[in-house]
């Protein structure tokens, strides 16, 4: 008997695809969606007037898989947090699908747009096949002429169309991740989603204005936008305020676990040590593709200084607000999860010389200055953005000294 004719596996890896178990359920919805993209691409370009009549069937029904899919996935996901109240029948009805998540008014304004965007291809595909059959077969399950309705269709035009498709899919599908992951923390209300709370937010004038007709304008603005009531919108700015990035974004200031302004301004201090303004020059330590010993070696002396001055200043419990600090300005993880990742970023921190150990892996980050003031806007501690934004203050001796060093 010979080998499988299309799961028998050849001498070179490079053209192994990943299948079933190592699979993906979304490898389904893009490569249906990439498959109608690149026949109708390699049609118009190779020119192949003879295939028109034969590939523009997979290329249509390859769009309305894709559709299919996406509604599928897309409902599944929501179904699971609770967002959808029931699962939809198992069929290839993708306007069915796309009544029932329409139905359900999701509570994220992107998805709902998603849907809007996405509309009028489940209704033109719809229109010429309800069933998922009449693309794939000659005959329907009536015995009549499939697509007797129709006699043209444009490659060109739906080549275009695919491409429009292809960013409503993909957009979709990728909210809807995000809204899961989003749903995880506490922040969202029975009308908004997290992405929602944030854009509220971005709309409301700062606290100290709320007293005026600018809050009032705001107010009206968001309630029309997100369709909510009165008690609606009271709900979303009370989600806001308890959201360090929210509260922060209309002026709320809220305190660090541990951490103060002035403990987080002397590891900067030092980090500028280690790391001064150079204005462009070259590196003290590497000069073409030689090291200079002498300069590793002074690098390294005042390496160790800088971490000896924080030493006996900086507690673990600080150290750990620091370090959540910095990754949640890298984007690392959620504003309301801070208290959470300090907590784990402490338990490491059992003695001095881990402590010493976690104090200058922060300093050796070129990039700390930069992710401790996104951090601080996200944790909403807008004291310390606007301190980590002001410019360093040296005193004319320690110019004086920097001058001379230079010289």
């Amino acid at each position: 008997m010979s080998e499988d004719p299309f799961f028998s596996l050849s001498g070179d890896t490079i053209w192994n695809a990943c299948i079933g178990p190592q699979g993906d359920e979304l490898h389904y919805l893009e490569g249906y969606l990439e498959a109608a993209i690149e026949l109708a691409n390699a049609v118009i370009e190779k020119e192949m007037l003879t295939k028109r009549d034969t590939l523009v069937l997979p290329i249509l029904y390859n769009a309305r898989h894709a559709i299919e899919l996406v509604l599928k996935f897309v409902s599944g996901q929501l179904f699971d947090c609770e967002l959808v109240a029931e699962k939809h029948p198992t069929n290839h009805d993708i306007k069915g699908h796309f009544d029932q998540l329409v139905a359900a008014n999701i509570p994220d304004e992107s998805i709902r747009d998603g849907l809007k965007t996405l509309e009028r291809f489940v209704v033109s595909l719809d229109r010429i096949d309800d069933d998922g059959q009449e693309l794939r077969y000659h005959v329907n399950r009536d015995g009549e002429k499939s697509l007797k309705g129709e006699s043209l269709a444009n490659i060109a035009v739906i080549r275009d169309s695919l491409n429009e498709l292809s960013t409503a899919i993909i957009g979709l599908m990728n909210r809807t991740i995000d809204l899961v992951q989003e749903r995880k923390s506490s922040t969202y209300t029975s009308r908004c989603s997290r992405a929602d709370l944030r854009e509220i937010a971005g709309m409301m004038p700062p606290l100290a204005e709320w007293s005026s007709e600018a809050f009032m304008g705001a107010k009206n603005a968001v309630k029309e936008r997100f369709s909510l009531s009165n008690t609606q919108f009271s709900k979303a700015i009370d989600a806001i305020k308890t959201n360090r990035e929210f509260y922060g974004m209309i002026g709320g200031e809220t305190d660090l676990p541990c951490l103060l302004d002035d403990e987080a301004m002397q590891v900067v201090e030092q980090w500028r040590i280690l790391h001064p303004n150079r204005d462009g020059k070259e590196s003290e330590v590497v000069h073409g593709s030689r090291f200079r010993s002498a300069d590793l070696i002074a690098n390294i002396k005042r390496r160790r200084e800088c971490v000896n001055a924080l030493s006996g200043t900086i507690t673990g419990r600080e150290a750990a607000d620091l370090e959540a600090l910095f990754y949640l300005g890298r984007g690392d993880f959620l504003s309301e999860q801070f208290e959470d990742r300090a907590a784990a970023y402490l338990k490491p921190l059992s003695d001095d010389a881990e402590l010493r150990a976690q104090i200058g892996r922060m300093l050796d980050k070129t990039n700390l200055l930069v992710c401790l003031e996104r951090g601080a806007r996200r944790a909403g501690r807008l004291s310390l953005v606007e301190r980590l934004n002001s410019p360093p203050v040296r005193d004319p001796a320690q110019k004086a000294n920097g001058s001379e060093m230079e010289e």
